[in-house]
């Protein structure tokens, strides 16, 4: 047994899947960054931010302009 960050005590089994799993975590932290840094993801997120009023008034669906997102390069 040996001790966490807060003083905690971790078993060797847990200590072993958190050496494990460690790469695995960072790698997810990884992709998820890149997804959020792309510029479409950006266009999609500024997409669903628009009310659906403000749409309506420019005639289009939420599909329309999410199609748009994707027909144009970002």
């Amino acid at each position: 047994m040996t001790f966490r960050p807060d003083n905690t005590l971790i078993s060797n089994r847990e200590m072993l899947a958190e050496l494990v799993l460690t790469p695995f975590r960072a790698f997810a932290r990884l992709l998820e960054s890149l997804a959020e840094n792309n510029s479409r993801a950006q266009a999609l997120a500024a997409v669903s931010a628009i009310p659906e009023e403000e749409l309506r008034a420019k005639g289009l669906t939420r599909a329309d302009a999410i199609s748009m997102v994707f027909r144009h390069d970002a």
